[in-house]
C-alpha cells in the first residue's frame, strides 16, 4: 500500500471532530442521563408505588434489586460481544426505546409481576447501554482524551440519579395541578404520572439518536480476537488476585446497594420526611459522593501504584470499604443530620473503593483479557450486589420481628459487608503484587 493509500486509511479512521463529534457525544450522553434517571426514580417514589399497589417489603427489595439484576447479569457478556459486532446507534436507539417503554409499563402497572417485568425492560436497557455509549465514545474521541469522555459520561450518569431524586417530589406535586381535569392522565395516581413524565424523556433521547451516524470502527487491531474459551482459562491464572477482588467489589457493592434502596423507606417511616423534603439534598448527596469518590479512587490508584507498585492501586479500595464500616451506621442515626452524614461517607467510600478497583484491573491484566473480565465482573456485582443485599434487610427485619423497621438490618448488612470488603481488598492488593503471572500487554 502506497503512502496515499495510508493517508486516505487514516482519515478514514479518524475521529470526527468539532461540532460534529461534540453533538454525537451529547446525543449518547442524553441517553444514557434519561435512561439512569428513569432507572432510578422509582426510590424517591417506592413507598407510595408499594401502598398503592399493595406490595411487601420483600416485594419492593425484588423491583429494586433482582429485577434489575437480573437482566444485567444475563446480558452483560453477550452485550458487550454484540456490541462489537453491530451498529452501535441504532442499538443505543431501540435500548432507548426499551427503557421508555418500561418506563410505560410501570406507570400503568397493576400489580407486583406487571411492575417487576417493567423493571427488568428498564434494567436490561441500561446495562446494555452503557457499553454501547463507551463503545461510541471511543470511536469519537482520540486516544489521549478518551478519559476525560468516559469520565464525563460517568458523570452524566451520576447527574442523572440526581435528577430523578431531585424532579420526584416536585413532579409528584406539579403533574396533578398542571393536568387538565377531567382527562385520562388526571385519573392516575401522582406517581404514575412522574413515571409518565421520566418515560417521555427518554423517548424524546431515542428519537433523537437516530441523528447520531455511526462513526467509523478504529484502532481494529488493537484487538487479538482472543476467544471466550481461551480468555477464561487465562484469567484463571490470576485467581488468587481476581477472586479476592471480586469478592470485595460484590461486598461492596452489597453495601451500597441496601443503603441506596432502603434509605428512602428510613426517611419516611423513621423520620417522616416526604419526596418532598428529601429530594433536593439526596439528590445533591449522590451527586457530589459520585463526584468526589471517583476522583479519590481514580487519584488514590494513580499515587498508590506509583509508591507501592500494582498492588498500591488498590491502595483506594482498601481505605474504602474500612471507611464504609462505620459509615454503614447511617441508618441507626438518631436524626435526619447525622443519617445524611454518614450515608454520603458510605456512597462517597463506595464510589472511590469500585474506581480504585476497577483502576486495579486495567493495572493488573494484559488488555486482551480487561473486557471479559469486566464484563463477568459487572454481572457478578449485579446479581449478588443489587439480587441479593436488599432482599437480605428486608427477610432480616422479618427475622428480628422488627416489622417495618428496617434500621437495624440495614446497619448490620452494611457494617458486616463492609467488613468482609476491606479484607477481600486488602488480600487481593497482597496478590497484586506478588502472585500475578508475567504477561505482556499486546
Amino acid at each position: 500500500m502506497n503512502d496515499t493509500a495510508l493517508d486516505a486509511a487514516a482519515v478514514a479512521r479518524a475521529a470526527p471532530r468539532g461540532p460534529v463529534r461534540n453533538a454525537a457525544i451529547g446525543l449518547v450522553m442524553l441517553a444514557l442521563f434519561t435512561g439512569t434517571a428513569a432507572r432510578y426514580v422509582l426510590s424517591p417514589i417506592q413507598e407510595l408505588v408499594k401502598a398503592d399497589l399493595g406490595l411487601g417489603d420483600n416485594q419492593v427489595a425484588l423491583l429494586q434489586g433482582l429485577a434489575l439484576a437480573l437482566p444485567t447479569a444475563l446480558i452483560s457478556l453477550p452485550m458487550g460481544r454484540l456490541v462489537d459486532r453491530t451498529r452501535r446507534n441504532r442499538l443505543l436507539a431501540w435500548l432507548a426505546l426499551l427503557c421508555a417503554a418500561g418506563s410505560v409499563l410501570g406507570a400503568l402497572a397493576q400489580d407486583f409481576a406487571g411492575a417487576f417485568v417493567a423493571r427488568m425492560m428498564i434494567g436490561a436497557a441500561v446495562a446494555a447501554g452503557q457499553p454501547a455509549a463507551l463503545s461510541l465514545v471511543a470511536d469519537l474521541t482520540e486516544p489521549a482524551v478518551r478519559g476525560r469522555m468516559v469520565t464525563l459520561i460517568s458523570l452524566g450518569q451520576v447527574a442523572g440519579s440526581t435528577v430523578a431524586y431531585a424532579l420526584a417530589g416536585v413532579l409528584l406535586a406539579w403533574l396533578p395541578a398542571a393536568l387538565p381535569a377531567g382527562g385520562a392522565l388526571a385519573a392516575l395516581a401522582p406517581w404514575r404520572l412522574v413515571l409518565l413524565a421520566f418515560a417521555a424523556a427518554v423517548l424524546a433521547s431515542s428519537v433523537a439518536l437516530l441523528f447520531l451516524r455511526e462513526p467509523a470502527r478504529r484502532e481494529a487491531g488493537a484487538q487479538d480476537g482472543t476467544a471466550l474459551r481461551a480468555a477464561l482459562r487465562a484469567l484463571w491464572g490470576y485467581r488468587h488476585f481476581l477472586l479476592p477482588l471480586a469478592g470485595g467489589m460484590v461486598t461492596i457493592g452489597m453495601a451500597d446497594a441496601a443503603a441506596a434502596i432502603w434509605a428512602v423507606p428510613i426517611l419516611t417511616r423513621n423520620f417522616h420526611q416526604a419526596p418532598a423534603d428529601f429530594g433536593a439534598w439526596m439528590g445533591m448527596l449522590n451527586l457530589v459522593s459520585g463526584i468526589v469518590g471517583a476522583v479519590l479512587g481514580g487519584v488514590t490508584a494513580d499515587l498508590g501504584q506509583r509508591r507501592r507498585g500494582h498492588g498500591g492501586a488498590l491502595a483506594g479500595a482498601v481505605a474504602g470499604a474500612a471507611l464504609s464500616i462505620p459509615a454503614a451506621l447511617f441508618a441507626v442515626a438518631p436524626g435526619v443530620g447525622g443519617f445524611a452524614i454518614l450515608l454520603a461517607l458510605l456512597l462517597t467510600a463506595g464510589a472511590c473503593a469500585n474506581i480504585a478497583a476497577t483502576s486495579a484491573v486495567m493495572v493488573v491484566l494484559p488488555n486482551r483479557l480487561r473486557g471479559t473480565c469486566l464484563s463477568l465482573l459487572v454481572a457478578g456485582i449485579a446479581l449478588v450486589a443489587f439480587g441479593i443485599a436488599p432482599l437480605l434487610v428486608s427477610l432480616g427485619a422479618r427475622a428480628l420481628a422488627r416489622d417495618a423497621d428496617l434500621t437495624v438490618p440495614l446497619a448490620c448488612v452494611g457494617v458486616v459487608t463492609s467488613i468482609l470488603a476491606t479484607v477481600a481488598f486488602a488480600r487481593a492488593m497482597r496478590a497484586a503484587g506478588h502472585a500475578i503471572p508475567s504477561e505482556p500487554t499486546p
